[in-house]
């Protein structure tokens, strides 16, 4: 419940802290007075948006503050920590003006967005005036109230889930059915590339390894031929070691002639040996083992297609392979589309027969409910100055939705002879709001919101009505904190408590006022309410008060 409003620098409001309890609370005061003023400031601490004209001239920005009670508020609790923000329960919302139109919100200190300001406010106040009357111009809120009254939430629940399911269901039907014509579309391509990929049989590491060993092999080759050369120089016919050997025998031959020739011979043989030893070494060597020619060509050929398949898919060898799988996948997935579609649909049917039944039970008790809620909400309207108003409720079946398989909506009859009527077009504010009464009061010990606000829901009645109005504000009170403002007497002497709303103009500025009203203060106001200050006017306001607490 709202405990404390604060205000200041409001428009025409300057400072006030109102105060505020529970049950039925009656906002009296004179036209003009500032009494709009005040649901403006309530309206911001539910996220209206801000406008310049809301910070009061001569100021820097206004501010509005609510203090809330949400010590059995859970909804409350549960949006406060979804947003991080600490709470006991105490909720204190503060929303800052500037002069430029901008400003700030804050709860329990935290700066929150407008948008979850809004949410919040949803679950704290419902304001009720003739001229937003969206709640009841709403249809989907009709299904909502009547369902509620209904007790259905937990069929609701049941009938969500399965709904999600079942269009969770009708979404991959249409996926598959989609990715089957794209395949279908595309099969003899992803066949081709299929086919083209898997008899290149290609593996990780493949090419590395093949060019390693045309590396080695190209070595190999060199090494061979450059061998076959230096042995052929050495062994082969009037090689090194022949030309080597004959040059020994000349220089020995001429030593045994000329003995002096014998140092040049020493010498000769003493560089010859060493020669002859490294020759034979060389002629003694062999090139490793290589590939021969003809692995050679193949494994060049093989880089050559691996190459070529990389160029083409523009990737390398593990994208390759990849997409040889991916492709395998798809011909596949192909393959087996048809009977994943199969399956779908027997899981969709079972979707939607157990829909169709659980829509069913939620019709049925719709329809029970309906005639309970149609006398009760009738005799109401009866009481609060529609004595011969028709109160209805259409319940159509259509098409199944999230919801159900109705259409539900409120229609009213006025006067005789006029026949129902939607609330959505051809019913007036003021039935409106005696509508949103009777319901708000049929519904008195569901309704989850704490706060209820009714803006003037007594415009243009009196008497009687009145009295019938003020009992059904007061019986509301009982359930809600309720507050109303009203011109009646006969409204505000039902009600548990009383603000009045007056300004005065002091050096050429206006100034609202706001003021929680005592016994004797709800007297007088009862009496300017009544029409004129005499005693006897002043002893009826006494007895009105003493009646109706």
């Amino acid at each position: 419940m709202l405990k404390q409003l604060s205000i200041n620098g409001f428009t025409l409001i300057a400072q006030a802290e109102v105060p505020f309890h529970e049950g039925f609370t009656a906002i009296t005061g004179e036209t003009g007075a500032g009494k709009s003023v005040l649901m403006k400031a309530l309206r911001m601490v539910c996220g209206d948006k801000a406008q310049t004209t809301m910070v009061r001239n001569g100021e820097e920005k206004a501010v509005v503050e609510g203090v809330f009670e949400i010590q059995n508020e859970p909804r409350v609790k549960k949006i406060l920590e979804r947003l991080e923000i600490d709470s006991d329960d105490e909720l204190i919302i503060r929303r800052e003006i500037l002069g430029s139109g901008k400003g700030r919100a804050r709860v329990n200190g935290a700066i929150v967005s407008l948008n979850d300001l809004q949410e919040l406010g949803e679950e704290l106040i419902q304001v009720h005036g003739q001229s937003e009357q969206i709640l009841l111009r709403d249809t989907r809120t009709h299904a909502q109230m009547l369902d509620d009254y209904a007790g259905n939430g937990e069929r609701l629940s049941d009938y969500a889930k399965v709904w999600a399911e079942w269009n969770a269901t009708l979404a991959k039907i249409e996926e598959t059915e989609n990715r089957a014509k794209d395949l279908a579309a595309q099969k003899d391509f992803l066949k081709f590339q299929f086919d083209e990929l898997s008899k290149a049989s290609l593996k990780d590491g493949e090419e590395d390894e093949l060019e390693q060993k045309v590396s080695v092999a190209s070595k190999g080759e060199a090494e061979r031929h450059y061998l076959d050369e230096i042995q052929g120089l050495l062994g082969g016919e009037n090689g090194l070691l022949d030309q080597v050997q004959i040059l020994q025998a000349k220089m020995r031959g001429l030593a045994t002639k000329i003995p002096h020739y014998e140092e040049e011979l020493t010498s000769l043989l003493e560089v010859a040996d060493p020669f002859e030893s490294i020759c034979k070494d060389l002629m003694r060597l062999s090139p490793a083992k290589s590939l021969s020619p003809a692995e050679i060509d193949r494994a060049n050929s093989r880089i050559a297609q691996i190459q070529k398949l990389k160029r083409k898919y523009r990737t390398n060898v593990a994208g390759l392979i990849a997409l040889t799988e991916q492709r395998k996948n798809e011909l596949n997935s192909l393959d087996n589309l048809d009977s994943d579609l199969e399956e779908l649909g027997r899981i969709a049917a079972k979707n939607k027969a157990e829909l169709e039944k659980l829509a069913q039970e939620l019709s049925q008790k719709r329809i029970e409910a309906a005639q309970k809620f149609d006398n009760a909400v009738q005799g109401f309207l009866h009481n609060l100055g529609m004595p011969k108003a028709i109160f209805k409720t259409s319940i159509e079946t259509q098409a199944l939705g999230p919801n159900g398989a109705d259409r539900i909506e409120f229609l009213l009859a006025p006067n005789p002879g006029e026949g129902e009527k939607s609330l959505q077009k051809a019913v007036s504010g003021g039935e409106l709001s005696r509508v949103l009464l009777a319901i708000k009061s049929v519904m008195a010990e569901l309704d989850k919101i704490p706060l209820l606000i009714f803006d003037e829901v007594d415009s243009g009645i009196s008497g009687e009505v009145g009295n019938s109005i003020g009992d059904a504000l007061r019986d509301l009170g009982k359930h809600h904190q309720v507050l109303t403002i009203t011109h009646l007497h006969q409204v505000a002497s039902r009600a548990r408590n009383q603000l009045a709303v007056s300004k005065k103009e002091i050096e050429g500025r206006t100034f609202t006022s706001i003021r929680d009203l005592d016994r004797e203060g709800r007297i007088d106001e009862l009496v300017r309410m009544l029409g004129g200050e005499s005693e006897t006017v002043r002893e009826h306001a006494k007895q009105l008060l003493e009646n109706n607490q």
